[in-house]
């Protein structure tokens, strides 16, 4: 099936890599490296593809986390049977270590191998069941604290002293934006796990609750036994997290208006229960599914409607067109996708992108970016970035990004990347029904800018993630959590002891552009 299987950090070293068949060259790392990012292993919007040929060799990827999980081979596999593969691989990784990330790929390096033995032979999937799998799994997980910068190996010192006069000045040039980058990262993957991301729902009793950023980012191996530990060294509790992530395709033209919108959302599930318990999910009663009845009569006069959904294995829809109750039987534990669905809908954008030009001025173009915050004040987007291309002609000299005057410090910041010809502008925390403005000054060669100059600025895209906002008006009425079996009847409960219950609600950004 596979040759080889690697997993690559974002500046291409190499994590863990397992070979099966021993038929394709030991460089094979670097090769899917160079060539995804620049080589043939990409397409024309500058990303990497998924599948690609180069040197004899068919590689396919999946990018989790941040981190490339690439699988080699010199066979006609189909495609699609290898990307579901890694896609498990990584998420069962994630189930093990609590968290997928380079520091815990590193600090579990021998828990990450035993795994890739138990799930791929002679490379030949085996089993991808995070449950079956804990039998076979003798190894513990390592804590890792987030927060804390990764451990990387040492660099060889050949070299060293040609490479730091020439990096020192990148790096000093660089510093500020890395920091400001990682601060925005670090917003917006912890953003479901805010204290502020949790909903009130009635029946739940998490009204005024709160939980860690950190509460999901544990292993299903410490999912036993009341009071063990888990990986972040607090009482393992019994709980359960569901959440309805929400990713917006959106174009606006360069009038502001919105041309095309749609939603791509998933009702994600991290079960740390105790036992093997029944649980109900009751989604809205006004939803309304494209080709299924029921609905509760909602109508023309349905408050979310769905073109297409598909669900887990485990969710019996005995009951769903009729109530929208979801009943799940023999629950996996750690993280798996409940349900998948998509919406074309019209909704309110969270955003919306505003671009004036002003070619007055000799031998520069000056652009004015407005992003305006749609969605509640009681709500706030956990790291925005905003892109704009420059012209790529020679013409063009520079180009310098000015922020807002009364902004606080450190609040924002913007930069030209010369060699992308692009301005990233990033904000650290936004909050709803404010207002920000960008000006870019593009220097040119021409005293008098012409119609193409502007043509090929933009378009303008955007990356954010805002807790607490719903675009389809998918709800999750009640969630509850049947007997856990005989063993918790005769265990006298405490006053924090679960089951705990958790269902929160993010939206964030997968194709948001607008054009200028």
């Amino acid at each position: 099936m596979i040759s080889q299987l690697f997993i690559l950090a974002p500046r291409g070293d190499t994590i863990v890599k397992k070979e099966f068949r021993f038929d394709v060259p030991k460089n094979t790392p670097e090769t899917f490296f160079r060539a995804a990012r620049f080589g043939t292993g990409r397409d024309d919007d500058e990303k990497a593809q998924a599948v690609f040929h180069e040197g004899g060799v068919n590689y396919m990827h999946v990018k989790a986390s941040g981190l490339f999980v690439v699988a080699t081979t010199r066979r006609n596999e189909s495609p699609s049977l290898i990307l579901e593969l890694l896609h498990r691989v990584a998420r069962v990784i994630k189930d093990y270590c609590g968290v997928l990330s380079e520091d815990a790929l590193r600090k579990n390096a021998i828990l990450v191998y035993e795994l890739l033995d138990e799930m791929l032979d002679y490379g030949y999937a085996q089993s991808t069941n995070t449950e079956s799998l804990k039998t076979r799994v003798h190894n513990e997980p390592v804590a890792v604290v987030l927060g804390t910068a990764p451990t990387h190996p040492q660099s060889s010192p050949i070299g060293a002293n040609r490479k730091a006069n020439t990096s020192s000045m990148q790096q000093h040039a660089l510093s500020h934006t890395d920091t400001m980058v990682g601060q925005v990262l670090s917003s917006a993957m912890s953003a479901l796990g805010t204290g502020s991301s949790n909903t009130k729902i009635r029946n739940l009793g998490t009204a005024h609750a709160r939980v860690s950023a950190d509460a999901t980012q544990r292993s299903v191996l410490g999912t036993g036994a009341s009071g063990s530990s888990s990986l972040n060294g607090a009482t393992d509790r019994d709980e359960i997290f569901v959440d309805v992530v929400e990713k917006l395709n959106v174009t606006f033209s360069g009038a502001g208006h919105v041309i095309h919108q749609d939603i791509d959302g998933q009702i994600r599930v991290r079960n740390f229960l105790h036992g093997e318990p029944s649980i109900k999910i009751a989604l809205c009663e006004d939803l309304v599914i494209s080709g299924r009845p029921g609905g509760g009569g909602g109508g023309d006069y349905a408050s979310c409607v769905l073109d297409d959904c598909n669900f887990h294995e485990s969710a019996d829809l005995t009951g769903f067109d009729a109530d929208r109750v979801l009943s799940l039987t023999n629950v996996p534990r750690g993280e798996f996708s409940l349900m998948n669905y998509r919406s074309s809908c019209d909704f309110e954008p969270p955003f919306i992108v505003q671009t004036t030009f002003e070619t007055n001025t000799p031998y520069q173009i000056n652009c004015e970016i407005v992003v305006r915050a749609q969605f509640s004040a009681k709500m706030h987007c956990a790291g925005l970035t905003v892109k704009f291309p420059v012209p790529k002609s020679k013409n063009v000299i520079a180009a310098t990004a000015t922020v807002e005057k009364n902004a606080p410090p450190g609040s924002q910041h913007a930069v030209f990347h010369p060699v992308e010809k692009h301005v990233v502008w990033q904000l650290k925390k936004v909050t709803g029904g404010t207002t920000h403005v960008l000006r870019v000054s593009i220097a040119t060669k021409d005293e008098r800018v012409d119609s193409s100059s502007k043509k090929e600025c933009g378009p303008v895209s955007l990356g954010f993630s805002v807790p607490q906002l719903n675009c389809s008006k998918l709800q999750v009425r009640y969630l509850q959590i049947g007997k856990t079996g005989p063993e918790r009847k005769e265990k006298k409960k405490a006053a924090n002891d679960g089951p705990h219950r958790w269902v929160r609600y993010v939206t964030k950004s997968n194709n948001f552009v607008a054009r200028v």
